[in-house]
């Protein structure tokens, strides 16, 4: 389908007389387009894009300006369709050029692969101008981009004409621009290898796509709240409301009043009205940690939520519209599995995964990389205790076998409790005794090893199926695929 985009012309499409009789401009901006344009690039449908005004106060007049330019073509174009597109962009946010890209990044994202996309730029404010053109230049091939011409100003001096934009591409700037877009500025106390490189990088990725939200799947110690905050740094909304909670062991009364409020007497020590969390970060972001342990009224309440962007307080039957929130969730369970077993709701698993991303384990790391991992932690304890630590072989050998099943927050709290012992060298029964691990402990298992080479190979092909199918000899992908599975493994999208 060829389809037209443009910004709704507040001004641009009307008369500057009076409101009480207020008139189409048919040489402003839209009437030019229709008069001028549309028949000879044979578009299918026109979009009109248009901001909100969440306070009310323009809500009136754009409505009316809207059906009057419906009435317009439906009178002058009646077999053209044409649609008003809400952007979710706030009046507010109309210079905030973070928002604006992010905004029109998942409106251009959210059409179908096979649309071809024409936009013309030159309503709106500036921000939004600058928006499409960066969103040309890093959507590259998505859509085309036009400024218009009035007729006043073409060649003939009668109609309008199009000028496409072509986006500057120059070898030495695409260079400097994306050094500066992906080089990660992570703090220190983040262990940052090609591995951890390309989560963080992923997440960056989506943090910018301020509509969507995002599930963070990983084991305990992995980083996941800390992936969490950096999404929040590198978003939109990062000058918004922001909160956390911990969704783990929360009573349902406790955990519904903690994220939809509560009003007097609903409980026992209810003694004010309170606001939950959705109502403080409406607008902005929630991190929910450990998502995939609550329960089934629960989900039904977050449910109810994020789809409807409403909620109800505690106690209260009054339901409070257009809480919009942006959700972060994390856990250690596999909810994929969990859904399986009827025991999460696979709607909300799909508003939550959309994306996914997975960190990946230490024990997942190869030996040259898990030293390296080692000696992250030891400088940054060592800087921190004044002094360096040294381990006699017996010890370092067992370091060195042990899987860390506490994984990155394992490492450094163990490390961290042998430098009060002040000892010259860390005899292996200086460490803790979890880590000496017999032989008939260690699991050994086909399937077990197995696993761990193939996520590993995966992993070095960068998540590319094909090629690690090659390495590994499987005969299919499929095989391959359907084994990843199984093993609850991500796997990289196609599309």
């Amino acid at each position: 389908m060829k389809t037209l985009i443009t910004w709704f012309g507040f001004r641009e499409d009307f008369t500057s007389e009076s409101q009480s009789s207020l008139n189409i401009l048919p040489s402003g901006f839209t009437g030019s387009i229709h008069k001028d344009i549309y028949d000879n690039y044979q578009f299918d449908r026109h979009l009109i894009l248009f901001t909100q005004d969440n306070s009310g106060q323009i809500t009136k007049e754009l409505t009316k300006r809207k059906y009057i330019l419906k009435e317009f073509f439906s009178d002058q174009y009646p077999k053209r369709e044409i649609e008003f597109i809400e952007t979710g962009i706030d009046k507010n946010d109309l210079q905030n050029f973070q928002v604006i890209e992010s905004k029109l990044r998942a409106l251009l994202l959210g059409f179908d692969a096979s649309d071809e996309l024409h936009i013309i730029a030159g309503t709106g404010p500036t921000a939004v101008g600058m928006a499409w053109c960066t969103l040309n230049l890093s959507l590259k091939e998505r859509f085309k981009l036009y400024v218009l011409e009035r007729a006043e100003y073409t060649a003939n001096g009668d109609r309008a004409a199009l000028k496409q934009i072509e986006p500057f591409i120059n070898q030495l700037l695409d260079d400097t621009l994306r050094e500066t877009r992906f080089s990660l500025n992570l703090p220190a106390d983040i262990y940052c290898d090609d591995i951890v490189n390309e989560e963080y990088k992923k997440a960056e990725t989506y943090a910018k796509s301020a509509e969507m939200n995002v599930l963070i799947l990983g084991e305990t110690g992995c980083g996941k709240d800390k992936l969490a905050v950096h999404i929040i740094k590198n978003s939109p909304l990062a000058d918004k409301p922001y909160k956390a909670i911990n969704c783990a062991s929360l009573q349902d009364e406790v955990l519904y009043s903690e994220l939809f409020g509560h009003v007097a007497g609903a409980f026992t020590d209810a003694k004010n009205d309170r606001k939950g969390l959705f109502e403080e970060c409406n607008g902005g972001t929630l991190f929910l940690d450990e998502i995939g342990d609550i329960t089934p009224f629960m989900q039904q309440s977050l449910l109810r939520a994020i789809e409807n962007k409403e909620i109800k307080k505690l106690g209260s039957n009054e339901v409070k519209k257009n809480i919009n929130v942006r959700i972060i969730a994390a856990t250690n369970n596999n909810l994929y599995e969990k859904c399986k077993a009827e025991k999460f709701r696979w709607d909300l698993y799909y508003r939550l995964c959309n994306p996914e991303i997975i960190l990946t384990p230490y024990r997942f790391r190869t030996i040259k990389e898990r030293k390296l991992v080692m000696d992250h932690y030891l400088k940054l304890l060592e800087k921190k205790w004044g002094r360096k630590i040294q381990f006699t072989k017996e010890a370092a050998q067992i370091i060195d076998k042990y899987s860390f099943p506490g994984n990155f927050r394992e490492i450094y709290n163990s490390l961290n409790s042998l430098f009060p012992l002040q000892l010259e060298k860390v005899r292996a029964e200086d460490l803790p005794a979890r880590f000496k691990m017999t032989e008939n402990e260690i699991d050994e298992s086909y399937e077990s090893v197995l696993k761990n080479h193939c996520i590993r190979i995966y992993r070095k092909y960068k998540y590319d199926l094909a090629a690690t199918k090659k390495a590994l000899g499987y005969g299919n992908s499929t095989q391959l695929k359907n084994k990843l599975k199984e093993w609850n493994v991500y796997i990289e999208s196609s599309n």
